[in-house]
């Protein structure tokens, strides 16, 4: 996630996926505004295409069938059970392959087709019986399959053996078998060392081994992998034998596995040790790089409470015969959910004993409970094809939430889920937004699903359905939904019958507006008083950002309302006025908590303005939210807002902040001038100072337990903003380091202060501690300090670095992809970009090309900016690329129209504050 200007995120004006890939090749256009216009349209027909398909499926999506079910592959050949042999050579550079898969020809065909992407195929025979046939094969790289066709006449139906001899790339990125660098303190020297992974989804395990790489062909595998005597090899199953062979080599093979999807699959090879442990009779296993058990242990004791949870919550015990957690030392940032073989970056896996913070325990928790959820829905239950995507992703993120609320409830995860929903509500709201459930005519198309729609709306819509139905119904339609798909596949029309079955009532009629529309409603609230009694008026429309054609849709919108005196009346709102009358005038507001914005009127607007700081800490962040969201669309005045922001002077709650921060940020892009950006600047200072001073730089007894991620924040805005105490402070803490090793829960943001403002000593000194660092964690924050520096000639250096062979290649392409956000000079930034765009795309996986340019694009308030985007876009990458820079293009529109409207009233709000 990209860190602005105060370090915070601004996932509300950024493109996000999970993973950065789209395809790319070279094309040149004239003229911008022609680029503009084509790209413009071309986007546009797809995003016309997603929601005429959208408006397709909300009519026609039925339950699961095989035959109906999209996809590439033909389904007239259908896998059963694959055994695969992977030997990677001795420089880890290649590898060779052999795959024998049982198929059944379903009826009679000329070839067969299957996927398969960046390998050759040396060999390919068909058995039956005794009967041995050599099939000739083609490749189709822009389509990522393979054709096998036998010299004589067609293939009949019946059973099959299917034999493929190929060889294929070893990758530096994380698509298909990748190798991984990473760094170990040995005998006072730091030593190169690397291993070996896999990470499949979505389209991934064809780079592997030639097979029917889409979810709804699901199979048995048996892996084996030929590797040095010293390593490690883990799979999805417990090893069945280890065989040796010569020159001291093994062959490592494991039990054959219960149906799954290609993307499941997973290997990893290196020198590892295991932290194990069991639960109820299921073995657990972390592995680590060596020397790192034990800073599993918190990991391991999450792993036991949730599977524990799960098992009862389910109603269907784990179904493998042991649970292993895979931390790997870099070359993939997040986590994916292998069966029975899970993988992570090991800093959201691993946590030290000696120096670990409350934030990183939560981290931990909460992507372990998303992960192992993914073994119930997305793994026992697969999601028939990609238009599915947000049953595994929206449900594993919900549980995970929902997990930590009854196993740690004093972390209060549900305000911590409101935000990330904040994050896809400005996606929501904009032209470039898709429904929950998204038509994919290809599986490339699939890339683009990952983002906070899928994860942070699918869980908020979740929430609320639980909340409708009840959590016991809604539990019970949970089980007979995986009972009934168990070890097999399912579309979201399965879930609504069985949710509709276990509840009594229509949940796809509720739903379906949720899930295959895009957008949500803005409620309007208004109140008159009569006499004592208050008349209430509730209604809805669309809300939108900057998106006067927008199609006016509505949603069945549960509410509760709340009157001052404290009266509480739940409403189901439809595309009809709604009018309540209460006994009490004292104002009325809605229960936070739901996806949607909420707009006051009459009576009800003034009151909730002026008891603003009497409000509850969720309500505050949802008001703040509310508010500026409605400046953002036009609707409202910016002196709104900033009305709610002076009155933050007594703020403590983390969330509340965390969400005028976001505003915050957005609101420094309008601001043009040095001039103008340093009395911003200042006016940031003189807001947040008070709520730091109160948090201090080290904790307090019996303090609040967010106050730690809270004193990262504010000390990190403050440093970024100029506050000369706290760039003083952070430089005394950063001298004394690591003889006196800086608070871990703090040392991120001490960081970047120290290299935002850094000097030649600093600078070279934070390079220093880069190269030595072994640790995850370590190294991000180092490189983070290094991004966030602002001399010029520094800068330079780092991002010239960059381009070289020094770091890994996703983290370098990381690191200049938020290089201008950063060092808060985009500008410069997105001039060394395309000054080396040639040498970047280079380093860049084919599929991360197309977040290069929009992810480093995401500062700029001009539409002037939007436009070179396009051009750019459309000059270098196809068409694949075009989504991810609309978005972003979108993003720079709405700030360019945010500022035509609001700048006076922000500039002279900035220079009235920071003149007293």
């Amino acid at each position: 996630m990209l860190s602005d200007r105060y370090g915070l995120p601004l996932s509300s004006t950024q493109p996000r996926a999970r993973d950065a890939y789209v395809a790319g090749c070279d094309r040149r256009l004239e003229g911008t505004a022609g680029v503009r216009l084509h790209l413009k349209k071309a986007v546009f027909a797809l995003l016309a295409l997603w929601m005429a398909a959208g408006a397709m499926m909300a009519q026609a999506e039925e339950r699961f069938s095989f035959e109906a079910t999209p996809g590439k592959l033909p389904k007239d050949v259908v896998p059963v059970h694959y055994a695969l042999r992977v030997v990677p050579n001795a420089a880890w550079e290649r590898f060779d392959g052999r795959v024998e898969i049982d198929v059944r020809v379903m009826r009679t065909v000329d070839v067969i087709t299957l996927n398969a992407a960046n390998l050759e195929i040396r060999r390919a025979q068909l058995q039956s019986g005794s009967v041995v046939t050599t099939l000739t094969s083609s490749l189709d790289a822009a389509r990522e399959t393979a054709t096998l066709a036998p010299a004589q006449g067609p293939i009949a139906p019946g059973s099959y053996r299917l034999a493929i001899d190929y060889s294929g790339r070893i990758t530096p990125h994380s698509q298909g078998l990748f190798r991984v660098p990473y760094k170990v303190s040995h005998q006072g020297r730091v030593v190169d060392k690397a291993m070996l992974a896999t990470h499949f989804e979505p389209v991934h395990a064809r780079k592997l081994f030639p097979g029917w790489d889409e979810p709804v062909f699901r199979a048995t595998f048996e892996m084996s992998a030929e590797v040095d005597e010293p390593l490690t090899v883990v799979s999805n199953m417990p090893v069945a034998r280890v065989t040796p062979r010569p020159g001291g080599r093994k062959e490592v093979s494991f039990a054959r596995s219960v149906p799954m999807p290609t993307y499941l699959v997973a290997l990893f090879i290196g020198e590892l040790d295991a932290l194990q442990d069991e639960l109820d009779g299921i073995p657990l296993a972390i592995y680590t790089v060596r020397g790192k058990t034990a800073h599993a242990r918190f990991a391991m004791q999450a792993t036991k409470d949730i599977l524990r949870h799960f098992n009862d919550y389910f109603g269907e015990r784990y179904l493998l015969p042991k649970l292993d957690q895979v931390a790997l030392p870099g070359g993939f940032g997040g986590a994916m959910e292998n069966w029975g073989a899970i993988l992570y970056n090991e800093s959201v896996l691993l946590v030290d004993p000696r120096a670990a913070s409350l934030r990183q325990q939560q981290r931990v928790f909460g992507i372990v409970a998303h992960e192992i959820a993914h073994q119930w829905f997305g793994n026992l239950v697969t999601m028939a094809w990609w238009d599915n995507l947000w049953l595994n992703e929206g449900f594993a993120t919900w549980m995970a939430t929902r997990t930590a609320e009854r196993l740690h409830p004093q972390w209060r995860s549900r305000l911590r889920a409101a935000l990330t929903a904040e994050e896809a509500m400005a996606e929501d709201a904009r032209r470039t937004t898709h429904p929950v459930q998204t038509p994919v005519r290809d599986d490339a198309r699939a890339f683009d699903l990952f983002d906070s729609i899928t994860y942070a709306k699918g869980e908020a819509f979740l929430h609320m359905l639980e909340e409708y139905l009840g959590e016991a119904a809604f539990r019970e339609g949970v089980r007979r939904y995986l009972r009934a798909h168990r070890l097999s596949n399912a579309t979201t029309a399965d879930l609504w019958h069985h949710l509709s079955d276990a509840s009594g009532r229509d949940v796809r009629a509720f739903a379906a507006p949720w899930v295959e529309q895009p957008g949500f409603p803005l409620l309007a609230v208004s109140e008159r008083c009569d006499a004592d009694a208050g008349e209430v008026r509730l209604e809805q429309r669309r809300f939108t950002f900057n998106d006067p054609m927008a199609r006016p849709l509505t949603w069945p919108v549960p509410v509760t309302l709340i009157t001052g005196g404290g009266e509480r009346r739940s409403v189901l709102l439809g595309d009809t006025v709604t009018d309540l009358r209460f006994d009490d005038c004292r104002g009325v507001r809605i229960a936070s908590g739901g996806y949607y914005r909420v707009r006051y009127d009459g009576a009800a607007a003034p009151g909730l303005a002026r008891d603003f700081s009497r409000l509850e800490a969720g309500e505050r962040r949802r008001r703040l939210a509310d508010t500026f969201a409605l400046v953002q669309a036009g609707e409202a005045d910016l002196r709104d807002y900033l009305v709610l922001l002076d009155a933050l002077g007594t703020e403590q709650d983390r969330f509340t902040l965390m969400q005028a921060l976001e505003a915050l940020s957005f609101l420094r892009r309008l601001a043009d001038a040095p001039g103008e950006r340093k009395a911003f600047d200042r006016r940031v200072v003189r807001l947040l100072r008070a709520p730091f001073d109160r948090v201090g730089w080290t904790a307090q007894a019996g303090e609040d337990l967010e106050w730690p991620a809270l004193r990262a924040t504010l000390i990190r805005a403050l440093g970024l903003a100029g506050d000369t105490a706290v760039i003083g402070k952070a430089r005394a803490l950063f001298a004394a380091h690591p003889a006196r090793p800086i608070d871990p829960a703090i040392r991120g943001a001490v960081l970047d202060v120290v290299g935002r403002h850094a000097a030649a000593a600093t600078y070279e000194r934070l390079l220093a501690l880069l190269r030595e660092a072994t640790a995850v964690e370590q190294r991000w924050e180092f490189q983070s300090a290094l991004r966030s520096v602002a001399d010029p000639a520094l800068r330079e250096r780092w991002w010239s670095l960059l381009l070289g062979d020094e770091l890994p290649p996703g983290e370098a392409i990381y690191n200049l992809r938020h290089a201008g956000a950063s060092s808060d000079r985009p500008e410069a930034a997105w001039q060394f970009l395309k000054a080396n765009l040639a040498r970047v795309y280079a380093k860049a996986s084919l599929r991360g090309r197309a977040y290069v340019l929009p992810e480093a694009s995401v500062s700029f308030s001009d539409a002037a900016a939007a436009d070179e985007l396009l051009q750019l876009t459309r000059q270098h990458l196809d068409s694949g690329a075009y989504y991810q820079a609309e978005k972003a293009a979108d993003a720079i529109r709405l700030a360019a129209a945010v500022k035509a409207r609001q700048k006076r009233a922000l500039i002279a709000w900035t220079r009235a504050r920071s003149a007293q």
